[in-house]
């Protein structure tokens, strides 16, 4: 990244690249975000598909340890793949979704847990960040019935009607959902893979593995013990113009944090000839217009939930971001 400027309140870093590089999405099939691997100590690794991209697991240690972390991180993603998949209408957002605009919905304790922090998030980020844009995604085509044409004022402003967590009821007591307007339906790709890879991460702890990185589709956690011989986990970003190369400089990443980035150049919908990437703001209805973030965060889900909503707010966003949660750096690349 070409240059940099720090803000006045420590913790948040603004950093901005030349136009002819950019940090691309984080759920992707090709994770952006690899390993450094200059003088960087031997780790083993495994990968294997899971919620929709490619899943890696490392560790620093044995083989027998690397088929352990990696049954326990299948286990875990699977357990959220279950939980939260659009695509398996078994899974319980998927039912969620069919009733909830009918009647409450009684959720598992990780739906639950999956919901509370998406509406704490949604307050956190001014309202950038929120899961009740499923209807927007479908309005652009993201799941099914590709469009010829781009969706019309008309067409958003009706859509965003049914868009805002203002518009879900959560019961504590019950720990229920209501979705108050019709055709409401909640979508989880910005906080799913984040929470999948801080589960698998925890997972792999309990079982005495203490160095290593979980990868889930570009979202990085990385374990609580370094990489032998280092203080940090050294991260890599690719210069999604030329793959073959990275950014300038690597992420220093300290253990048991994690690193998610968001942009517009993985993944997306082609209309009409025009590129529009898949992160859809809650506001406008309209694909978001900066370029691509990393966020380094104290965990996977919360770095997962600020990179979404700094590539949709901007740096107003990530001021936000910093009241809460100082300790986390956001880097844009436009």
């Amino acid at each position: 990244m070409s240059s940099a400027r720090k803000k006045n309140a420590p913790g948040i870093y603004w950093k901005f690249a030349a136009v002819a590089t950019a940090i691309a999405v984080a759920v992707l099939i090709l994770p952006v975000i690899r390993y450094f691997t200059a003088a960087k100590p031997r780790s083993l690794k495994a990968e294997f598909p899971a919620l929709g991209t490619i899943a890696k697991v490392s560790v620093y240690s044995s083989e027998k340890d690397l088929d352990l972390a990696y049954k326990l991180a299948y286990q875990e993603f699977q357990a959220v793949n279950e939980l939260c998949s659009l695509y398996n209408p078994a899974s319980e957002l998927s039912r969620l979704n069919e009733t909830a605009a009918s009647a409450p919905f009684a959720c598992s304790p990780e739906m639950w847990e999956l919901l509370t922090r998406s509406k704490k998030a949604w307050e956190e980020t001014g309202g950038y960040f929120d899961i009740t844009v499923k209807p927007l995604m479908d309005l652009w085509g993201f799941y099914q019935n590709h469009r010829d044409m781009p969706p019309s004022d008309a067409e958003i402003k009706k859509t965003l009607k049914m868009v805002g967590f203002d518009k879900v009821i959560l019961n504590e007591q019950q720990r229920t959902v209501l979705l108050t307007v019709p055709g409401m339906a909640l979508d989880m790709g910005g906080i799913a893979k984040g929470y999948a890879a801080d589960r698998a991460a925890e997972a792999i702890k309990a079982a005495g593995i203490s160095s290593g990185v979980i990868d889930i589709g570009g979202n990085l956690r990385m374990l609580a013990a370094p990489p032998p011989g280092r203080k940090f986990y050294r991260v890599a970003i690719r210069d999604p113009h030329d793959r073959k190369n990275v950014l300038d400089k690597p992420l220093s990443v300290p253990p048991g944090h994690a690193v998610s980035s968001s942009g517009d150049y993985e993944r997306f919908v082609t209309i009409n000839g025009q590129r529009y990437g898949h992160i859809i703001s809650p506001k406008t209805g309209r694909p978001a217009t900066v370029c691509a973030v990393s966020v380094i965060s104290a965990n996977a889900m919360d770095a997962d939930i600020f990179s979404t909503a700094c590539a949709l707010g901007g740096e107003e966003a990530a001021e936000k971001i910093q009241k809460i949660s100082p300790e986390t750096l956001v880097y844009f690349t436009r």
